[in-house]
């Protein structure tokens, strides 16, 4: 890390001065391409936007998908995190339980029948506080029902750095069709290294970079919920 400073350092004034795109550095984004592909995520550099972490990539998207007042689920237990910034933007939680291979798929349906809710918030690799890991059978059942109701899940891989063993992703499985994969460097390289990045379709992109994006509004084949 110091050597890669030292070379920052030495960098021509524009990488130290000048503003970047909005989507963030490029050979970064190509990088996190290539090791979501790893896992078998399909996400293309321009499906890409860096983030100062993941809490802000979580916030932003809380700006973004519900509405105040909406029903948001999440696990039970979750990230705290979730709660928190979830109550920020005015949302009401509902917790699923969560069990070691995964959100318990029948009362996750149950939630979606009772509550009808807009975003899903969850982690698959390594469970945030349980450790558990996503299976299969359940990841397919999650996103079976999800979309049967039109729900949007954020998924926070922030420990993927952690796995020993491949462990399923819902948007490898979705094809960030309505899953937004969300990671860091925070917890495999540094506290002290702020960034983190959101991966989404192009248009999901678009908006997240211009809330005031006409897919936004519902013009032009917006996401699930955004319309």
């Amino acid at each position: 890390m110091r050597r890669a400073l030292r070379t920052l350092s030495r960098a021509d004034d524009a990488t130290l001065t000048d503003y970047d795109t909005p989507l963030g550095l490029q050979p970064l984004r190509r990088l996190l391409a290539r090791r979501m592909g790893e896992q078998g995520i399909e996400a293309a550099p321009e499906h890409i936007i860096l983030m100062e972490s993941g809490t802000q990539a979580i916030d932003l998207l809380c700006r973004l998908l519900p509405q105040p007042g909406d029903t948001v689920l999440v696990d039970d237990p979750c990230y705290f995190n979730f709660h928190a910034l979830l109550r920020a933007h005015r949302a009401e939680v509902i917790s699923v339980p969560y069990t070691p291979s995964g959100p318990d798929v029948e009362a996750f349906a149950r939630a979606l029948s009772t509550h009808r809710p807009r975003l899903y918030s969850t982690n698959s690799a390594l469970h945030n506080p349980t450790g558990a890991m996503l299976s299969p059978v359940v990841a397919h059942r999650v996103l079976k029902r999800a979309e049967q109701s039109d729900v949007t899940i954020i998924e926070d891989d922030i420990f993927a750095d952690y796995t020993s063993a491949p462990i399923p992703r819902l948007a490898a499985f979705d094809g960030l069709h309505r899953v937004v994969h969300i990671g860091s460097f925070s917890k495999s390289l540094s506290a002290a290294v702020r960034c983190g990045f959101i991966a989404a379709l192009r248009h999901w992109v678009e908006g997240l970079i211009d809330p005031r994006s006409p897919r936004r509004s519902g013009a032009g084949g917006c996401p699930p919920n955004w319309c």
